[in-house]
């Protein structure tokens, strides 16, 4: 069996302070004055270049094309169901951003491209949580989502490939580029494995694992597991 869910989200997907902060580079720290003055004049225009759009498809493992199952992540090779995630926000804050920087204003440019980034990972928060749910009503454990490329997951970024042949991502508007590079910019995807087999992830995300300790974009949600 499998199940498909795309959807355009009409309601406002709004990033928390800490988390464009962290995009920013700032980690825990506060931003200085002159950068929490631009967030506040610019954090309004947002919702305007934002087009969240979601795609999200649940499983059987004997469904899934190109599946190799030693190229999964160790924690999910003995998944009963995989969960493939794409999110997007768009390509009209990244143009923005663009636009800004062209014209000089560069600082603007940058806190408007750690929004689109600090949007779009809510995004794929939210989408991930649906699949926490879908397995839960099921009586099914989840795993954490694993992004190709990223250092806490550990999958090399060609397994992007995987989730690609597996979702439809012409439905909302991405592509991805012979650089294995996703566009719109402020796109995320990731996989998650369903399963009796499986260990329950506390959080769908986290960097815990990843051994960059000092990285300044590291996330670790309170309870995150591995």
């Amino acid at each position: 069996m499998s199940e498909e869910m795309s959807i355009n989200v009409e309601e406002t997907v709004e990033p928390s302070s800490e988390s464009v902060f962290r995009y920013l580079g700032y980690g825990s720290s506060l931003p200085s004055a002159p950068v929490l003055r631009k967030l506040r004049e610019l954090g309004p225009k947002v919702p305007a270049l934002v087009q969240s759009m979601t795609l999200c498809r649940i499983c059987s493992v004997n469904e899934v094309t190109d599946l190799c199952s030693k190229a999964l992540p160790a924690p999910i090779q003995g998944a009963s169901f995989l969960a493939f995630g794409l999110v997007t926000v768009g390509a009209a804050i990244e143009q923005e951003a663009k636009r800004l920087r062209e014209t000089g204003r560069l600082l603007d440019s940058v806190i408007l491209n750690a929004l689109g980034s600090a949007t779009v990972s809510e995004l794929c928060e939210q989408t991930a949580y649906r699949v926490f749910g879908w397995a839960e009503e099921r009586g099914l454990n989840v795993s954490r989502a694993f992004e190709p490329g990223s250092g806490a997951s550990r999958w090399p970024l060609d397994n992007q490939h995987l989730i690609f042949a597996n979702l439809r991502a012409e439905q909302i508007g991405v592509e991805l580029t012979s650089h294995l590079l996703m566009r719109p910019h402020n796109t995320l995807s990731f996989l998650m494995g369903i399963g009796t087999e499986i260990e329950q992830a506390s959080a769908p995300f986290s960097c815990q694992g990843c051994q960059r300790t000092d990285c300044q974009y590291r996330y670790e949600p309170s309870g995150s597991s591995p």
